[in-house]
């Protein structure tokens, strides 16, 4: 079968970097000050951050659902399949719209949870093209991607806490607080949620620990993607710092406006698979 791939655009790829990897992008929305903007395609990463800067409320939400319908009915002219592949259920209803427009077109379409977000999609994404490579049937398909999804995680350091308070996801106090003692919280994304892992003492402590963290948590080695909002050089101290053998580093992508409208500017992230698939 001719079959292509989808992904939403948390997937941290601008829409010309993904169709040079055979994906496809159907647009999340982001919300500046109440005004929705297609992600890469109305707005762009830079002018997300300067928004933030400039203290305006930034938001994301799914993608609208003649987004998915028009994207699935241009591809299915020229394949025969599509596997579209989206941000953790748990985080968003950008799969549950996705699963009610693909019903659309039977069997033609096939619709994947990643449990995640930026580069742990991609991985759940590469996985079912190699399964499907390999010979995996499509009914089976989901069924063969499964076991790679809790080997997935997600490690989010925030440059500073004033947008997770802005956001609301931590009070008054903890931000005042946090702020004097330079306490930052390194997040978690896996098995579908985002919950904070450890606390680090500024910024370059909280490098330190997440690669510390992830070489616990991988010891047999690691598939790295990394991530950041407007911050290059957090993801080249992070590069360095994860360097050993058995660390292969895919990836050096923008975290995406789903992830950076919540931590801000200067967000470094990594996200990490297993290097050997099961």
């Amino acid at each position: 079968m001719k079959i292509t791939f989808v992904a939403d655009s948390t997937i941290g790829l601008a829409p010309e970097q993904a169709e040079a990897q055979g994906i496809y992008l159907v647009p999340q929305q982001v919300i500046v000050e109440g005004k929705a903007f297609r992600d890469y395609v109305e707005i762009h990463p830079q002018e997300v951050v300067a928004a933030q800067l400039g203290g305006k409320k930034v938001g994301t939400s799914q993608p609208l659902p003649q987004d998915y319908e028009v994207l699935y009915e241009r591809l299915l002219g020229a394949f025969e399949r599509i596997v579209s592949v989206h941000v953790s259920s748990r985080l968003s209803g950008t799969v549950s719209t996705a699963r009610a427009v693909a019903e659309r077109f039977g069997e033609r379409v096939k619709v994947l949870d990643s449990l995640s977000i930026n580069g742990g999609l991609h991985f759940v994404l590469e996985e079912a093209r190699r399964r499907l490579a390999q010979g995996v049937s499509w009914e089976g398909l989901e069924a063969a991607v499964a076991p790679l999804l809790p080997k997935i995680r997600g490690y989010v350091l925030p440059a500073t806490l004033t947008y997770l308070h802005r956001g609301g996801r931590i009070g008054g106090l903890q931000h005042f607080v946090g702020s004097l003692l330079k306490i930052l919280p390194i997040l978690e994304v896996y098995g579908g949620t985002v919950q904070p892992r450890e606390r680090a003492r500024g910024y370059h402590k909280g490098l330190q620990r997440m690669a510390e963290l992830m070489h616990k948590d991988y010891p047999q080695g690691a598939r790295v993607i990394l991530a950041h909002s407007d911050n290059p050089q957090a993801t080249q101290a992070l590069a360095e710092l994860i360097r050993q053998e058995g660390v292969v580093i895919e990836d050096v992508r923008e975290c995406g406006a789903a992830v950076a409208a919540h931590t801000g500017p200067g967000t470094a992230a990594m996200f990490v698979a297993p290097r050997q698939s099961l």
